[in-house]
């Protein structure tokens, strides 16, 4: 009989035992820490972007000469007027520090007066000479970023490509009261440019865009003058610009 009854009562306190682990279970897993596992974030590699600027050309005091019948000559009292731009875009941001694009900018009407030597044999004075061009530049474009924690990014850049140089009639008004011209002529020139400037982030997609760019086209010339005794041409030498632009960024994320 004592080991039917050590039996039971073993069985009974088995039984209780069990109960108790699971109504501690609880207690004991509320204790345990709690791990999360969450989905890594992958940046894409690279983004298109638009682009839009509007910008203030400064010329300089070119040289300008003239090559033909009756011989050489260097103008004299060159003065240019400044002008505007306007410019539009295509691009790819590779990541935040390397970017390139594609632009095409018009620039506007600038004027041109000077002087030149009346080699004529009835004076002896200078004759007034006039002349005024537009352009358009087509260039591809590299960037330098430097990213930082602030909404603010300083770049560096550079670009090559060509420019249409739309050389309007010179004309000449003579010391002796007489006139003459120079054919208008388009030219394609080889060109290159240098850019510094800063964005503004406005939102994660929006960018605005202040920068200085230098840009070098070359030498330009006129057509053919029109007076029967001159035979040549004008040329305008070493064209270069001072642009400070300004535009926005969309990207396209």
């Amino acid at each position: 009989m004592n080991i039917v009854g050590s039996s039971g009562s073993g069985k009974i306190l088995g039984a209780v035992a069990i109960v108790a682990a699971m109504l501690a279970s609880p207690a004991v897993a509320a204790d345990l820490p709690i791990y999360t596992y969450d989905e890594p974030v992958y940046e894409k590699a690279g983004a298109w972007y638009l682009r839009g600027d509007i910008g203030y050309v400064a010329t300089a005091n070119y040289e300008v000469s003239f090559d033909g019948v009756p011989g050489h000559q260097e103008l004299t009292n060159e003065d240019w007027s400044n002008t505007w731009l306007i410019g539009i875009g295509v691009g790819y941001e590779f990541n935040h520090y390397f970017r390139m694009d594609l632009t095409l900018d018009y620039t506007a009407t600038w004027e041109f007066e000077g002087n030149s030597v009346c080699l004529s044999n009835a004076c002896g004075g200078l004759n007034n000479e006039f002349g005024s061009m537009a352009m358009y530049t087509v260039l591809g474009n590299a960037y330098l970023d430097w990213d930082n924690s602030s909404a603010f990014t300083p770049y560096i850049g550079g670009g090559l490509g060509f420019a249409y140089v739309d050389v309007r009639r010179h004309y000449s008004h003579n010391f002796d009261n007489t006139s003459n011209g120079f054919a208008a002529e388009g030219n394609w020139n080889f060109a290159a440019a240098a850019m510094v400037g800063l964005t503004y982030d406005v939102t994660e997609n929006f960018k605005l865009d202040a920068n200085y760019r230098y840009l070098w086209v070359g030498d330009v010339e006129s057509g053919d003058e029109d007076a029967s005794a001159l035979v040549g041409k004008i040329t305008y030498e070493d064209l270069d610009f001072h642009q400070i632009r300004v535009g926005g960024r969309y990207t396209f994320h």
